[in-house]
């Protein structure tokens, strides 16, 4: 969003000119109450070394986070790989002591390689790197099929065919020619069967890897139900976890879960934002923010034909002690959530 506010392309590198405005901006941001600093590597192909660098020295500056999308999310084709991205990324930190976040590690970074990615992130946290990832509890992605993602390649570098695209809020597979007729509409979305099964799992496990949706619930574009312009994800990605790998398959106990959940990214991102030290806990003195379920029933019931349905076992939310949803259903009138700002005086 910053680059095209000032007009850099996404296939573009910014001039010296430009990495100054950015950097102003994200010190703006963050003054503002920003809770980090984030780059989508992959999407912008041609964002160089010095204008990352540039932005991840002022996460250093202010303390937060620099958070990636990186820039290789395979192990085959032309092009970098993820041990590539994943040492971009980790050589950023070294040189100027940022905190670094992986999102969606299972597609970008991890795909394909999973156990060799997480070793690698072991071993530069035992060099005292401060890394961390994230994953969501699905083996299959979604992006816009105009993005850079769907450049040239891709079915080489994610193994995959034009059958292995689905349209979102339809059951349609794409072919090569309706996928070359919406790649050219613009502001179409396809989850893409692109990621091994087995490796979610493994990244699961890893005691610096928590939950993230990688997800927002959006309305649907003019005359489509709401929610289809999203993956699945941005409303079952939390119930799934329980259902399918908690209770399903024992990937992970429930109290790992819950933490990977509610307690890992608060304390991700606390020490700049106070207001996160009372999250994810659920003790006298914090924020009254509870959801009940039951563990028995939980299961996410959002799918890529309908990525809005609500889960089911979940019967109550209360956000800073107040009820939002119950037996009545979700009260959209009660809306207690209060912002969260990073601060640094």
């Amino acid at each position: 969003g910053a680059r095209r506010s000032i007009g850099v392309d996404r296939y573009a590198a910014a001039t010296p000119e430009q990495i100054q405005r950015l950097v102003a901006m994200a010190e703006r941001a963050l003054e503002g109450g920003a809770m980090a600093v984030s780059f989508s590597l992959e999407y912008y192909p041609n964002q160089q070394p010095d204008e990352v660098l540039a932005l991840v020295e002022v996460a250093a500056r202010y303390g937060v986070p620099a958070i990636f999308h990186v820039r290789y999310s395979t192990m085959y084709g032309d092009g970098g790989n993820n041990f590539d991205a994943l040492e971009e990324v980790l050589g950023y930190a070294r040189a100027t002591g940022a905190a670094i976040h992986i999102g969606h590690l299972h597609s970008t970074g991890g795909t394909f390689s999973m156990p060799e990615s997480l070793a690698m992130l072991e071993e530069a946290r035992r060099e005292g790197i401060d890394v961390t990832a994230d994953v969501y509890s699905y083996h299959y992605w979604a992006t816009n099929l105009s993005s850079a993602r769907f450049a040239p390649g891709w079915q080489e570098r994610f193994q995959i065919d034009y059958s292995d695209l689905q349209l979102v809020c339809t059951s349609e597979r794409m072919t090569a020619e309706s996928f070359a007729r919406n790649r050219a509409a613009g502001g179409v979305l396809a989850v893409a069967y692109a990621m091994p099964e087995e490796e979610l799992p493994m990244a699961l496990q890893a005691d610096f890897v928590m939950l993230g949706s990688d997800g927002i619930l959006e309305p649907g574009p003019p005359g489509k139900a709401d929610g289809c312009n999203n993956h699945p994800r941005g409303a079952g990605n939390y119930a799934r976890l329980l259902g399918k790998y908690v209770r399903e398959e024992k990937t992970l106990s429930l109290m790992d879960a819950l933490a990977k959940m509610s307690l890992l990214p608060a304390q991700r991102f606390e020490a700049r934002v106070p207001d996160l030290a009372r999250k994810g806990r659920l003790q006298e003195g914090m924020d009254a923010d509870i959801v009940i379920f039951d563990p028995d029933t939980v299961t996410d019931l959002a799918t890529v034909e309908a990525p809005a349905r609500f889960s089911a076992g979940i019967h109550y939310v209360l956000v800073n002690g107040q009820v939002v949803l119950d037996e009545d259903g979700l009260h959209r009138d009660v809306r207690p959530g209060r912002p969260l700002r990073a601060r640094f005086d």
